[in-house]
């Protein structure tokens, strides 16, 4: 029994009634979102949903999907792992989705997974870097982003390069956890270098006891997975005791961890899954950053997040172009396995019947005093 909605609903294009069957009766293409609008991760939400809404918003101007207007009803779950799983429901249930798209973080991620995929509706474009997205293999299920495990070689290959031993993980007590500090350990085993130190993010957060152990530990390197909010605390209360320890981060909410570090943030050296925002190529960032003049005129700021959004539906988009003007979610399934090598703009996605690759591109930033950063 579906309870009333109590979460935010954002719909990002007019013209479909919120009734079971939506998709069918409007003649709209209606895709689903849940994704943090409030809470401690709402920067990085908000920021994801403009970058879809960007590339949403230009396709709709000029004609939509093979004449239908694709209209994007978002949920805002808070960051929490059963609101998003409640809302995935809802999205199924009550609004009759075609796919369930682009939200954030591995918890809500996972737990958006198991009711989309239960109700054999496509999840395409999570932005998380959790390895249920990609294992075991589920034909549901298209992540964009590069995995995290991807992320930690770079950040693990960069610290020993430089001459980094004693290196530590910070990361959630949760299984997506657990599953990430498995895959650390088995790629400092390429080094034949022992992981210093698994520092667990207690259940009630707790920044002074990480630093504890991060200190005892005398440790060159410390990354994350993790609320990005939750790690901003661990770098403040570091930088306090004047450790000299290097802070690296996976990409999620970096913008956001800098802002809330102010001039701490100086030298976090952080892994990014999409192209430099500020640059001038390759053509998905010229094309993002055009669209975004259209949906938020300046000065709404260019970010990775929001890049990623983009990104992300832009592929989906491209699905929902090759499933045909009548297409059913096994027809977008279908669809998006015949991408093959798909180039979305001078970065590549890979998908087939039996694969779910997605990108793999990693880039790595340097964040200055002045909240910028540097390649």
């Amino acid at each position: 029994m579906l309870r009333p909605a109590r979460h935010l609903i954002a719909v990002l294009a007019i013209g479909a009634a919120p009734v079971a069957g939506a998709l069918a009766q409007s003649g709209n293409i209606v895709i689903g979102q849940t994704i943090a609008m409030t809470g401690g991760t709402a920067e990085h939400g908000n920021a994801v949903v403009l970058g879809a809404r960007a590339y949403i918003d230009r396709v709709n101007a000029a004609g939509g999907v093979n004449g239908r207007r694709v209209v994007l009803r978002t949920l805002d779950d808070a960051g929490d792992s059963g609101k998003a799983a409640e809302n995935t429901r809802l999205l199924i249930e009550r609004d009759n989705v075609i796919a369930v798209f682009g939200g954030i973080e591995g918890g809500p991620c996972v737990a958006s997974l198991k009711v989309a995929v239960a109700e054999k509706v496509p999840l395409v474009g999570c932005m998380a870097g959790a390895p249920e997205l990609r294992d075991p293999f589920n034909r549901y299920v298209f992540p964009i982003r590069a995995p995290h495990l991807a992320e930690f070689a770079r950040l693990i290959d960069m610290s020993v390069q430089f001459g980094g031993k004693r290196i530590g993980f910070v990361h959630a007590d949760s299984d997506t956890g657990r599953k990430h500090l498995e895959n650390v350990n088995k790629l400092m085993a390429r080094h034949a270098i022992p992981l210093t130190a698994a520092i667990v993010i207690p259940a009630k957060p707790d920044a002074a006891k990480v630093v504890d152990q991060i200190q005892d530990a005398r440790l060159d390197m410390v990354f994350n997975h993790g609320s990005y909010s939750f790690y901003a605390q661990v770098i403040r209360e570091a930088r306090k005791r004047g450790l000299d320890t290097q802070f690296m981060a996976v990409n999620s909410g970096a913008q956001q961890l800098v802002r809330l570090l102010g001039p701490d943030a100086k030298g976090l050296v952080f892994t990014q899954v999409v192209p430099f925002p500020w640059g001038a190529t390759p053509t998905l960032v010229r094309d993002y950053k055009e669209a975004l003049k259209t949906t938020a005129p300046p000065p709404a700021a260019y970010s990775f997040s929001s890049l990623e959004g983009y990104l992300s539906a832009k592929v989906l988009v491209e699905g929902l172009r090759r499933m045909g003007p009548k297409g059913s979610r096994e027809d977008l399934v279908a669809a998006l396995e015949s991408l093959g090598s798909y180039d979305a703009g001078g970065l590549g996605v890979v998908y087939t019947k039996s694969s779910r690759d997605g990108a793999t591109f990693v880039d790595t930033v340097i964040a200055t005093t002045d909240g910028r950063f540097v390649r």
